[in-house]
C-alpha cells in the first residue's frame, strides 16, 4: 500500500465514526501506528532488549537486539537470526508501547505476516502498564496472536488468577490455514465483560468469565494495558527449549503492516436476562429476552444471534425472540443493541442444551503436563459425563454456579476458588496433554475439618495411576496442605480423573510436575554402551534410527534427541541415530582428497562388505561399479555436481 494512499484513507477514517457491520459496536480510530517511515517511532514504542530471567519466563533462546527491529517499505521488521550473541544462540526482537501507548477496552488489531518453522513463535500481546492487583498472571495478560512451528493455527488468550503459581488461562484456537503464507488482520474486541478474537473478521473465540486474586471481577481487565510485538526463538511454547532443535530456515521476519486501536463511544447497553449464562435448559424452543438502554437517544432494535447466526430482532422493550428447536449442544446467544445514530453494543452468554455437548476441556484446550490445574476447571460436559457429584446444585454456588460441582472462594495463597463438601464416589475429570512421557510427581492442595482423615486417587484413561493418597486433618476447611505422588506417565492428549475414596475434605489444585534428570551424551558410544548409560540415567530408549555416517564407525551412535547435556523427564525416550559405517562418497579420514578414494579402494578390495560401500541405489553387488561411483561422489563433494 503506498504511503499517499495509506494517509488520505486514514484521514478518511479518523475524520468519521466507524460503524461496524460484525458487532464490534460504534468504534473510533484513536491511534495508530501505520509505519510508513525509515525508523521506528520511538514516541509509540521502546526496545526490550536481553534474554530475561529464564528465557523471559519460557526458556526462550533468543536475545533481544534493536538491530532486529527496522522500519521499510511501509512496514515495521522484526527479524529473527541464528547468530551467537549475549550467550544465546539466536537473536531477535521485541518492542512495547509502555508509558507511551497504552489503553483500556476497545478493538486492538495488527495487519501482519507471521514467520514460520520449527521453534519460531511469534506473538502480538498486552501487559498491564501497573500491575495493581499483583505479579503475573493476577494483575492479567491478553494475547491477541500467538503462533509457532509450522505457523497452521492462532491462539488468542487470557492470563489471569492469582500470582505465579497460581495463575490459570483460558483461551482459543482457529486452525486450517497456514498463516505464513500471507498477510491477515488479527483483532481483539476488549469490553467490561467480554473478549473476542478473531481473524480477518472471523469470530473464533469469546471469554467472558476471569478473576483475579487482587480485585473483583471484571478485575484484572479492567487496567490500561500496553502493545507488545515480537518473535521468540524456541521456548516452551514451541516445545523446543535447545538449539538443537531449530529447525526454521533463518533469518524469518514478522512483517507488520500496521497497528490501529479503536474505542467504542456508543453508550449504549444491553443485557441478556434470560437465560442466564452458562445455564443449563431443555432442548426445544428458548425464549430470550434482554433489556437495552442509550443514554443520549434511543434503542432502535435489538437483535437475537443464535451460534453466530442472525435469529431476528425486535423493535419494541421488553425485547425478546423465540429461537425454536433449538438442537442438544453447546450454544452461544448474542444480542445486539443499535441505537438511533447507529451505534450499539452486545452481550453474549454460553448455555448447554439438552444433553450438552460431549465433554470438552474447560479452557477450550488440554491442560498442559507438567502444570497446574484449578480442581474447578473439571471438563464440559455435565453429571454423569464430565463429573459426578451427588448433590445435583453447586453447595458453595461460585465460579460455575449452574454446574453441579461444589465450590466455594477459597483463601489459600494465591485465593481463586476449591471444590468443596466432596463425598464418596464423586468425580471430576480432565482432559490434558502430557508433553513428554516419563515420571512425573503430582501435588494436591487439599484441606479438612472432618473427624478422620480421607483418601482419593488419580485415573489416566480409566488406569489408577496413584493408589490412594491420604488427606490428612488439616484442622480447618481453609487450612491449607500438600499431599503428593509418583506416577509413570505415556505422552499425549488424555483423561485425568480425580475420585474421592472417602466424605469431607476440600481440593484446590494439581500440580503436576515432572522429575527431570540429566541426559547422558552418548553419541560417539557403541549401542549397547549408550543403551546402558540412557538405562542408568533413569530414561527410556525410544526410536532407534540408521544411516551412514561421514564420520562414526558402524554401530556407533551418531545423534541422539534430546540432547547430552539437557534435562528430560525420568523415564522418558531417548531416540538414537546409529551408523551403518562410513560412506564412501564423502571423506574418509577428515579431510577430503585423493587419500580418501585410495581408502574406499581399499576397503572395496578386501570387505566386499555391502553396507561399507554400496552407494544409496546400488545394485546389491559389490563390483567395479560401486568403486567409480563412489570416486564420482568424491568428486562432487569437493567440486559440485
Amino acid at each position: 500500500m503506498a504511503a499517499a494512499i495509506r494517509n488520505l484513507l486514514l484521514l478518511t477514517i479518523v475524520a468519521i465514526t466507524v460503524f461496524c457491520a460484525d458487532g464490534y459496536g460504534a468504534y473510533q480510530l484513536v491511534w495508530s501506528d501505520e509505519f510508513d517511515g525509515t525508523t521506528l517511532n520511538t514516541s509509540n514504542w521502546s526496545y526490550d532488549t536481553g534474554n530475561g530471567s529464564g528465557g523471559w519466563g519460557n526458556n526462550e533462546l533468543e536475545y533481544y537486539r534493536s538491530q532486529n527491529v527496522s522500519v521499510s517499505g511501509g512496514y515495521l521488521i522484526i527479524e529473527a537470526r541464528r547468530e551467537s550473541y549475549g550467550g544465546c544462540s539466536f537473536t531477535s526482537g521485541k518492542i512495547k508501547s509502555i508509558n507511551k501507548q497504552d489503553f483500556l477496552y476497545g478493538k486492538i488489531e495488527a495487519r501482519m505476516k507471521v514467520p514460520t518453522g520449527g521453534g519460531m513463535w511469534p506473538a502480538f500481546w498486552m501487559m498491564p502498564t501497573d500491575s495493581v492487583y499483583g505479579g503475573w498472571a493476577a494483575s492479567g495478560e491478553i494475547d491477541i496472536m500467538e503462533t509457532c512451528n509450522a505457523t497452521d493455527f492462532i491462539g488468542g488468550t487470557i492470563h489471569y488468577g492469582g500470582s505465579w503459581p497460581n495463575n490459570v488461562y483460558s483461551g482459543g484456537t482457529l486452525r486450517g490455514a497456514n498463516y505464513s503464507a500471507a498477510f491477515h488482520v488479527y483483532t481483539l474486541e476488549w469490553t467490561p465483560t467480554v473478549m473476542r478474537w478473531y481473524v480477518d473478521g472471523l469470530l473464533y473465540s469469546v471469554k467472558t468469565s476471569w478473576w483475579s486474586s487482587g480485585g473483583a471481577f471484571p478485575a484484572p481487565f479492567d487496567q490500561y494495558f500496553y502493545i507488545i510485538m515480537n518473535v521468540a526463538v524456541g521456548g516452551n511454547y514451541t516445545g523446543c527449549t535447545s538449539p538443537s532443535c531449530i529447525t526454521a530456515s533463518l533469518p524469518q521476519q514478522l512483517q507488520v503492516d500496521w497497528v490501529r486501536v479503536y474505542q467504542d463511544i456508543s453508550d449504549t447497553t444491553v443485557l441478556i436476562t434470560n437465560p442466564t449464562n452458562e445455564a443449563f435448559v431443555p432442548a426445544g424452543d428458548i425464549i430470550i429476552q434482554a433489556t437495552a438502554s442509550d443514554g443520549d437517544g434511543s434503542v432502535s432494535k435489538v437483535e437475537f444471534y443464535g451460534d453466530a447466526n442472525k435469529l431476528g430482532e425486535d423493535t419494541t422493550s421488553p425485547y425478546s425472540f423465540t429461537w425454536t428447536s433449538v438442537p442438544n449442544g453447546c450454544h452461544t446467544i448474542m444480542a445486539k443493541a443499535i441505537d438511533n445514530a447507529g451505534g450499539s453494543a452486545t452481550n453474549t452468554i454460553n448455555i448447554t442444551v439438552g444433553t450438552g455437548c460431549g465433554q470438552s476441556p474447560y479452557h477450550g484446550s488440554p491442560s498442559a503436563i507438567p502444570g497446574k490445574i484449578q480442581a474447578e476447571d473439571f471438563d464440559y460436559g455435565g453429571e454423569g459425563v464430565a463429573y459426578h457429584d451427588i448433590e445435583a446444585a453447586n453447595q458453595g454456588g461460585q465460579y460455575r454456579p449452574t454446574e453441579g460441582v461444589d465450590i466455594q472462594a477459597c483463601t489459600d495463597t494465591g485465593g481463586g476458588y476449591n471444590v468443596g463438601w466432596v463425598r464418596t464416589g464423586e468425580w471430576m475429570e480432565y482432559t490434558v496433554n502430557v508433553g513428554i512421557a516419563g515420571t512425573y510427581t503430582i501435588e494436591a492442595r487439599v484441606a479438612s475439618n472432618a473427624a478422620s482423615s480421607g483418601i482419593f486417587h488419580i485415573e489416566f484413561n480409566g488406569v489408577d495411576k496413584t493408589g490412594n493418597i491420604n488427606v490428612p486433618v488439616t484442622g480447618g476447611w481453609q487450612n491449607w496442605t500438600t499431599v503428593s505422588a509418583t506416577v509413570t506417565l505415556s505422552a499425549g492428549t488424555q483423561i485425568m480423573r480425580f475420585v474421592a475414596g472417602t466424605n469431607d475434605f476440600n481440593i484446590n489444585y494439581f500440580n503436576i510436575s515432572a522429575n527431570m534428570v540429566t541426559v547422558p551424551d552418548v553419541t560417539g558410544l557403541s549401542q549397547a554402551s549408550a543403551q546402558s548409560a540412557i538405562t542408568a540415567a533413569g530414561l527410556t530408549v525410544g526410536v532407534i534410527s540408521q544411516s551412514f555416517s561421514n564420520t562414526v564407525a558402524d554401530g556407533n551412535v551418531i545423534s541422539q534427541t534430546p540432547g547430552g547435556g539437557t534435562s528430560a523427564p525420568a523415564g522418558s525416550p531417548i531416540d538414537l541415530e546409529i551408523s551403518l559405517g562410513i560412506r564412501g562418497d564423502l571423506n574418509v579420514d577428515g579431510t577430503v582428497d585423493i587419500d580418501d578414494v585410495y581408502i574406499m579402494a581399499v576397503e572395496w578390495l578386501s570387505s566386499g562388505v555391502l553396507a561399507d560401500i554400496e552407494p544409496v541405489g546400488g545394485n546389491g553387488v559389490v563390483d567395479f561399479l560401486d568403486f567409480a561411483v563412489l570416486a564420482s561422489n568424491w568428486g562432487q563433494s569437493i567440486y559440485g555436481p
